[in-house]
């Protein structure tokens, strides 16, 4: 029996993005040595690029209620992800980067990637819920990720170091074709009465309390502060760690990553309820995040970077495996979209608070012994207490227990 043509679009559409992320890490030093800009100007500039991200329904609704010759996946995949890929073939071509052309490229590769992402979801929620495997699909999308990663943190680092911004640029122009490619090995029937599905569907959304509770739930406990650029400057800056090691601990996230998804898709879906698990991501989720305390020289950040990364997938892919069963029918790809702007709204304004509060709040502490390390301190206590702040909220989307996912 052959592989099934939809887990290689899965894993295509995944590798591919996570192997976007070899360009994460030179972006992050263009803008901290090329620009200049400090950890508030470079929190500030991430915010306005990763913008697309934040409007994820918008690709949703295009996607399922705008079908084009009676497809709703496969013509969009190819059309978004090739807007991707141009963007990147101009940013290789360019002979130096200022503030405003580089933001206005990478948003359209982010306009590209967002678009990608949304109905690769949107073919995962669909085909997902009618065979009882949304966790599964997740799982392996999610591992698939994880497993890029493995290679595009370390690269990233590698290429800083040897290679021009240009070349880096070029590189990444290839993962969204591969994403135009794997439209082939995305089954889809032709759809009907698309409109008044799709209008059916949001309605139903729009008026159900469980959206409005899981949205809540999902903002607070993505709220980490601690993460992105002040984690980037905390470590590049104060514990003076290189560019190589920096991609090490992204290479060492992803593998942690992979097991996590494995752990998930494999035993923690087949013998836990999904309702389960979301408990879980709360009472562990809180204290794992602790781990952040101890984030003080290159032995303990690994550590705690293999641990968060591994515990923090699997509890993720709790949340979203429950996002992914409330999503109603016609609309799968905008529901799932709100879904994951809301993670991704959290994750750009925790990023953006922690990037401005690191240095105000290093100045403040100015008395201790290590103001750096009591400014992270008091962003992880924030993240932390986020995170409780969800248990209240639990009762509204947990009625009753979820039945757990398909085997993997």
């Amino acid at each position: 029996m052959g592989l099934d043509p939809i887990y290689v679009f899965f894993a295509v559409n995944y590798f591919a993005q996570g192997m976007g992320g070899l360009a994460y890490e030179p972006i992050s030093y263009l803008l901290k040595d090329g620009l200049g800009l400090d950890s508030a100007g470079s929190a500030n500039f991430t915010f306005w690029m990763t913008l697309p991200f934040l409007v994820k329904p918008l690709y949703g609704l295009v996607t399922d209620l705008l079908p084009i010759r009676s497809y709703r996946r496969r013509p969009h995949i190819v059309i978004v992800a090739g807007l991707a890929a141009a963007s990147f073939i101009v940013l290789a071509g360019l002979k130096s980067y200022t503030y405003g052309l580089l933001l206005a490229l990478l948003i359209l590769v982010n306009v590209g990637t967002v678009g990608s992402d949304v109905v690769c979801d949107g073919v995962m929620v669909e085909q997902g819920k009618q065979a009882g495997a949304t966790g599964v699909f997740q799982a392996v999308q999610i591992a698939t990720l994880y497993a890029a990663l493995v290679v595009s943190g370390l690269g990233g680092g590698w290429l800083v170091r040897h290679a021009s911004y240009g070349s880096i640029f070029g590189l990444s122009a290839v993962f969204p074709m591969m994403i135009m490619g794997s439209a082939y090995f995305a089954r889809e029937a032709r759809a009907s009465e698309v409109l008044s599905r799709g209008t059916r569907g949001l309605r139903e959304l729009i008026a159900s309390r469980n959206f409005w509770a899981l949205s809540a739930v999902i903002f607070l406990w993505s709220f980490y502060p601690f993460l992105g650029t002040a984690q980037f400057y905390h470590q590049s800056s104060h514990l003076r760690l290189s560019p190589v090691y920096i991609g090490f601990l992204s290479t060492l996230s992803g593998a942690a990553g992979v097991l996590g998804a494995a752990f998930y898709g494999r035993v923690i879906g087949r013998r836990f309820s999904t309702a389960a698990m979301v408990r879980a991501a709360v009472w562990v989720g809180a204290p794992l995040s602790l781990l952040y305390l101890f984030y003080l020289g290159p032995v303990s950040v690994a550590v705690v970077t293999f641990i968060w990364g591994a515990a923090g997938v699997a509890l993720r892919l709790a949340l979203m495996d429950l996002a992914a069963q409330c999503c109603p029918a016609g609309a799968e790809a905008t529901a799932f979209a709100v879904y994951m702007s809301v993670f991704n709204l959290s994750a750009s304004a925790s990023n953006t608070l922690g990037g401005n509060l690191y240095e105000a709040l290093k100045a403040r502490l100015s008395f201790l012994a290590d103001p750096a390390y009591g400014s992270m301190a008091a962003l992880t206590l924030i993240g932390t207490a986020c995170t409780l702040a969800c248990w209240p909220l639990l009762k509204c989307i947990l009625p009753a227990q979820s039945k757990p996912s398909r085997e993997l």
